[in-house]
């Protein structure tokens, strides 16, 4: 699939003869960045400056690559403020130190906006364009105060880091652009979602759009032969993932565009184009729950959604109109009585909303699930088991590096019958919470007849210190005869 048919994200320029800002790659105090200027990286791949969009009458002012043809923006500083094409706009530093943005006639359009608590001076402020696309505000030489990087468009960079700080509340999202020919943030948006465990999603304005499989291991391999790393880093202070790749001829950029997929495009230098390697959502019913509770999206096949073997579609004559998002229903309810069993389900997307349990075996996993009525599957990868609870939502079938996925049914089910797994451990644990039941209660019978015994021999011993008998000779039977072997 190449660039032209489906990315909206490449811009040309409707002037391209811009001046080089004395072969400087910052800026200080007293120095400027006008219209017909632009201010390039030391090792020369990006430039920072003024551009215009195709068909566009606005001017922005962001960062490109300046090595390749067909120039591609992967920051714009002012996408909510846009200026018009011959507004003599200046990017400078201003009095408080923070990289600002003028128009001809000093009104305020765009700044770094570093709080003055963190102890920037004018004077020692320094703007600096990055050889890997990173613009700083530093201190001095060296003390970074404000970066491009953590406050991204719709371009995720190597060695930029997306996600979640706890400490501060900030999310770092990447977010596209309303149109290839308008800036302004779009509606969709990508990064980390800041609640439980770590899971990236695309978002459509405030509802999830789609969602990226969060059992496969972030690690690395090989891609168009460059070595590449992806990094996923959770802790106290948050969740962040970055990547990046060796040196290669090949230019490598992840771009979330207008209509919102995520697009890993590489610049092939002998081709002279972009090309999009890999997107994300694939097929229509990859969206998120497209299938409905317990439907599965076919990936690289028909693109159509199904039920998951023992359940049904839940509104029949909604799947005969091709509407599936009413999901699926079991044909056989679940027992929880140990005649529950797992079937098996290979190269699947796993469900949204999982649990995880560290350092398990695959059986205590399976345990860990049969032995809990609410539990309708469970996964195993790496000694981490992932159980879920409930409706299985956001599923997908013959999906690159997919996992097993061990779904719960019942075990009269005739399709569980070859694969159904063993459910010997749901049985074991219901007969020994069994036996503790029945000897709890044993115990509890021993102990009422020996406190009645206690309490009646006590009051005999009062009555005959009073001089006659608290309770009258009775017909020997059965019942007595048992008393009084075990008063004796």
């Amino acid at each position: 699939m190449e660039l032209d048919t489906v990315l909206a994200r490449v811009l040309v320029f409707s002037c391209s003869c811009l001046t080089i800002l004395a072969s400087e790659d910052s800026i200080k105090v007293g120095k400027s960045i006008t219209d017909n200027q632009k201010m390039v990286s030391t090792g020369g791949t990006f430039a920072l400056g003024f551009f215009t969009p195709v068909n566009s009458t606005f001017s922005y002012f962001g960062i490109w690559y300046n090595t390749i043809p067909e120039q591609t923006v992967i920051w714009v500083a002012n996408r909510e403020s846009p200026i018009s094409r011959e507004s003599g706009a200046v990017f400078t530093i201003g009095d408080d130190g923070n990289l600002v943005l003028f128009d001809e006639n000093g009104k305020f359009i765009w700044s770094s906006n570093v709080s003055a608590t963190t102890g920037l001076a004018s004077n020692s402020a320094v703007g600096a364009l990055l050889d890997n696309g990173n613009l700083v505000l530093m201190h001095g030489e060296s003390h970074i105060l404000w970066q491009s990087f953590e406050h991204p468009t719709d371009t995720f960079m190597s060695e930029m880091k997306l996600g979640y700080n706890r400490t501060t509340s900030q999310r770092t999202l990447v977010n596209s652009w309303t149109s290839s020919e308008d800036p302004r943030p779009g509606n969709f948006s990508f990064g980390v979602d800041p609640q439980g465990r770590p899971q990236f999603y695309i978002w459509k304005q405030n509802s999830i759009y789609y969602r990226f499989d969060d059992s496969n291991e972030y690690s690395g391999g090989n891609f168009l032969e460059i070595a590449w790393y992806v990094s996923v880093v959770s802790g106290n202070d948050g969740v962040f993932i970055t990547y990046g790749y060796t040196k290669s001829p090949i230019t490598i950029i992840i771009v979330l565009n207008p209509s919102g997929y995520l697009q890993v495009l590489a610049w092939i230098q002998y081709a002279n184009k972009w090309k999009v390697e890999f997107q994300a959502p694939q097929v229509p019913c990859e969206l998120y729950a497209q299938c409905g509770p317990f439907g599965s999206c076919g990936i690289g096949s028909n693109g159509l959604c199904r039920c998951l073997t023992g359940f049904e579609p839940r509104f029949s004559t909604d799947w005969a109109k091709g509407k599936s998002n009413g999901g699926c229903a079991r044909k056989l309810a679940l027992g929880c009585d140990g005649g529950d069993g797992f079937l098996k389900h290979e190269n699947m997307k796993l469900p949204d909303h999982a649990i995880s349990f560290a350092n398990m075996s695959i059986k205590e996993c399976e345990t860990q699930c049969i032995r809990n009525c609410s539990c309708s599957a469970y996964a195993y990868s790496n000694s981490t088991c992932l159980i879920w609870f409930g409706d299985l939502l956001d599923l997908a079938h013959n999906y690159t590096a997919g996992r097993a996925l061990y779904v719960r049914v019942r075990g009269s089910e005739p399709d569980a019958v070859t694969h159904r797994v063993s459910g010997n451990s749901a049985r074991r644990h219901i007969i020994f919470i069994a036996s503790i039941v029945s000897t709890i209660s044993a115990i509890l019978v021993l102990i009422s007849i020996f406190a009645f015994v206690f309490k009646r021999k006590h009051l005999r011993r009062q009555a005959n210190k009073r001089g006659y008998r608290q309770f009258p000779r009775r017909k020997q039977t059965w019942r007595r005869i048992l008393w009084s072997n075990l008063e004796t």
